[in-house]
């Protein structure tokens, strides 16, 4: 047997199908089917690797179903690594036994986020979709911003008390160009010199998952040469791109790519952290503000405690957690356009829950939730969805 495959089986051994993990994934809770639960993906994957089962599109659609939300690996009692299995199966078997219109669609979202022609060519095309009938979702697109403004240094105002690097990721300056603006604003004044590399490029989680290792490898190479500068940290404001950039360790055992991981962090975990308690001088906020926790903050980066602790310093606020029924939105990453169906229902759960709540801002740590919540939200409630640290920058005073 290939040994890679071997391999692929040791790892899916590691399940013993107690099927504790089937309540908290997000595809088994809409359609209770075994095949779209994680023991069921792992079972098929068994079959697969061992020649017992075929490649087909009936066995890959549960696969390419799963949003790799990672749900069922924090609760695992056996650890198995479920992440590495479903992206080391999608690199053995590419694009095989997918439709030409799944492969296309699949292309398009990478290649059109990754090079800044095509995605102002998207943009305009999507600004252009919000005026046509049934165009509302796209309205909750936010104003577009220009990466050459935020290239190169931006020194901390007084005495420096950290040095940190920028990951800005791929969408950020289609989709997320404020809250950018916001921790270049908001670190400097609280006197943290900020490094923002030209070079850097797309975290590679989009290929990775998409079965493309190669591309994927070839980003992560990018980054780890772009990163490569005596920094305190490097920090990441949308946690898809944080939970990928910590386990670059895992996808290369050069000790750049270990010394980039060992530096990554969330940036709400980078100021609960480095920022002390008198730096702090928030204008009162007398709002309701539900913290929605994305899967990829919760189960890799593992830094959920620190949105609450930091909005919790905002004189005035109310800071609730959104409850667990709405724990996942669907989104993940470009799932939410190549799986919109599924993405939509899964969100249902989570839109339901945030109307309950009735809060006056909606905070989320990650852009592809933002996007997908606002869009949800729209013509429901006029709940502001912002990151973090938007408001934190808009509420310091000094």
């Amino acid at each position: 047997m290939n040994p890679s495959l071997e391999s692929l089986l040791a790892d899916a051994d590691l399940c013993v199908k107690c099927g504790l993990c089937s309540p908290h994934c997000p595809t088994y809770r809409q359609t209770a089917d075994e095949n779209e639960s994680p023991r069921g993906r792992i079972a098929l994957i068994q079959g697969w690797a061992s020649g017992r089962l075929p490649l087909t599109a009936a066995l890959r659609k549960p696969l390419d179903d799963c949003l790799l939300c990672r749900n069922c690996e924090a609760v695992c009692p056996a650890k198995v690594p479920y992440a590495r299995l479903m992206d080391r199966f999608r690199a053995e078997t590419g694009q095989d036994r997918k439709s030409l219109a799944a492969r296309a669609l699949s292309s398009a979202v990478r290649e059109g986020l990754r090079h800044p022609l095509l995605a102002n060519l998207g943009r305009r095309a999507l600004d252009a979709a919000a005026r046509l009938p049934g165009g509302s979702a796209w309205k909750a697109l936010p104003p577009a911003g220009n990466p050459e403004n935020w290239y190169g240094e931006h020194p901390a105002a007084g005495e420096p008390i950290a040095h940190a690097g920028l990951f800005l990721g791929c969408t950020a300056a289609v989709a997320d160009a404020a809250t950018v603006t916001a921790i270049l604003e908001l670190l400097p004044r609280l006197g943290v010199s900020v490094t923002v590399p030209g070079n850097q490029a797309c975290c590679g989680a989009m290929d990775l998952h998409a079965g493309d290792a190669a591309a994927a490898h070839a980003l992560m190479s990018r980054n780890i040469e772009a990163f490569a500068k005596p920094l305190d940290a490097v920090i990441g404001f949308a946690s898809g791109c944080s939970a990928t950039l910590l386990e670059y360790r895992h996808h290369s055992d050069t000790p750049a790519a270990e010394t980039l991981s060992a530096k990554v962090q969330d940036v709400s975990r980078f100021l609960a952290d480095r920022i002390r308690p008198e730096r702090w001088d928030l204008a009162p906020l007398e709002a309701k503000i539900l913290v929605h926790t994305p899967c990829s903050l919760r189960n890799v980066c593992k830094t959920e405690s620190s949105v609450d602790a930091l909005l919790r310093r905002i004189p005035g606020a109310e800071v609730k957690i959104l409850p667990d029924k709405g724990r996942c939105c669907g989104a993940a990453g470009s799932y939410m356009v190549e799986h919109r169906r599924m993405a939509e229902a899964i969100r249902a759960e989570t839109v339901e829950a945030i109307l309950a709540e009735s809060p006056d801002y909606l905070a989320t740590s990650n852009i592809g939730c933002a996007l997908h919540l606002r869009a949800g939200l729209q013509g429901r409630a006029d709940i502001p969805v912002v990151h973090p640290v938007q408001l934190l920058a808009r509420l310091q005073r000094a």
